[in-house]
């Protein structure tokens, strides 16, 4: 299936951000690049973007992002775009999109997750000749401009009325439609009426009974149409990551706020996610030489370097999720490097406690507590694939001890001058921690 973009208007509302709105960068990437990067993650393998303002500037871009991510993205130029309303754009695609059966159409400055388009794509195929449209009913949405998004009012799952100022309404149109070629056909009836706009096509195609409605509620999606909008939908990507299923309490509670300050900055950036797991792993590094020097001073700073490394290590993935970074390798070199930090702490620490007269105990809780948090680590992903199982579907936060925990308790225990305390209460708390995943993971039998 094949996706429309309208890309053509010039954003006056955003032109002190950049030129060409499709290519205004949220959080690093270009409004359009996101669009048509969450369609594909969806399942949509080829692109139609009208273009009209900066056209050759939009067309050099997405040419590039073709070679990029390997998908066919055309273009069709609308030449009247500064003295026609939105509906001229879809008309000027036409001979793009004559032989599909269906369609996706969206808008450049439409920002909505893959599971919205999913839910479009699964539901019931567009009524003969119409189209159906993502209504998000919940009014109270925070995202929405409520005195400029377009409304609508349903029965069941038919539009029965679209327009902006619409009373009464029951809920908002999202910019996602599931067309059939008979828009063009409705586009063209409405404009004989004067109304050559998307919305006025699918008032007409409303009065005829095709225009079917899907819920998007609760998905989400953001209108960016002027400084407020972009706003609201920056802070909206930038909370959706703290949902990070598996997130330890300390990562819940303290890193993970920290870090999405400094991914907000960090985005506008080049830095790649590979480079943030490198410089957390040089902070880690730096926190265990400190602790092997001797001294409160050098131990207490070492803490504070620790804790700043784990809250760093969080910026990596979520960069990667922001700017579509992320890959296997670098989930599996981040889990490397995260391996050989939690050991040069911990031994860092281990040092630090024999230096100061533990001796054996030093050496021995040491050992314990590298030997739990590898056994931890090592359990990780069978345990975490099992609470997957079990919790799908529920609601709630679950408890899961973790990285982010031990280096907690290493900051804690190298600030209040107790390493060999902590040593021995992380050596208790990770090996516990695996006999219980232990337990839990253990093969069922039923009598016959």
């Amino acid at each position: 299936m094949k996706c429309l973009i309208l890309a053509a208007g010039k954003g006056s509302r955003l032109r002190q951000r950049a030129d060409s709105k499709p290519l205004l960068k949220l959080l690093g990437v270009p409004l359009i690049e996101r669009v048509i990067r969450n369609a594909a993650e969806a399942g949509i393998r080829e692109f139609v973007v009208v273009t009209g303002h900066q056209e050759p500037q939009v067309r050099e871009f997405l040419t590039g992002l073709a070679r990029r991510l390997a998908l066919p993205i055309h273009t069709a130029h609308n030449p009247e775009w500064q003295n026609s309303e939105n509906g001229r754009s879809i008309l000027a695609a036409r001979h793009l999109l004559r032989q599909e059966d269906s369609f996706l159409l969206t808008m450049a400055d439409h920002l909505m997750e893959p599971a919205l388009i999913g839910r479009v794509l699964d539901a019931a195929p567009p009524p003969a000749g119409g189209v159906l449209l993502a209504v998000d009913g919940e009014i109270a949405n925070p995202l929405v401009d409520r005195e400029d998004v377009t409304r609508v009012h349903r029965d069941d799952d038919r539009i029965t009325a679209i327009g902006k100022g619409l009373e009464p309404f029951d809920g908002y149109d999202t910019g996602l439609f599931l067309c059939t070629p008979g828009l063009f056909g409705a586009l063209e009836r409405s404009a004989e009426r004067g109304d050559s706009s998307l919305s006025g096509a699918v008032a007409r195609l409303a009065e005829e009974s095709r225009a079917g409605a899907v819920a998007a509620d609760g998905l989400f999606w953001c209108d960016v149409d002027d400084e407020a909008a972009l706003g609201r939908a920056e802070e909206a990507l930038l909370q959706r990551l703290r949902g990070k299923q598996h997130d330890g309490p300390v990562s819940r509670l303290l890193n993970r706020p920290l870090s999405i300050r400094i991914s907000r900055w960090l985005a506008g950036s080049p830095v790649t996610p590979n480079q943030i797991s490198l410089f957390s792993f040089a902070l880690s590094l730096l926190a265990a030489c400190l602790f092997t020097l001797g001294g409160y001073a050098a131990l207490a700073l070492g803490g504070v370097l620790a804790q700043l490394a784990s809250i760093v290590d969080g910026c990596d993935g979520e960069i990667a999720r922001l700017k579509y970074q992320g890959s296997d390798f670098g989930g599996w070199f981040d889990a490397v490097l995260d391996r050989y930090a939690d050991a040069l702490l911990l031994f860092g620490l281990t040092w630090h406690a024999w230096r100061e007269g533990g001796a054996e105990p030093a050496l021995l809780l040491g050992f314990a507590a590298i030997t739990g948090s590898f056994m931890l680590s090592y359990t990780a992903d069978k345990y975490d694939g099992l609470m997957r199982r079990l919790e799908s579907g529920k609601r709630g936060v679950s408890w899961r001890m973790g990285r982010d925990l031990r280096v907690f308790l290493i900051m804690l225990g190298a600030v209040l001058h107790l390493p060999l305390l902590i040593l021995g209460v992380i050596a208790l708390l990770m090996n516990l921690e695996t006999l219980r995943r232990i337990w839990i993971c253990r093969p069922r039998t039923t009598a016959p």
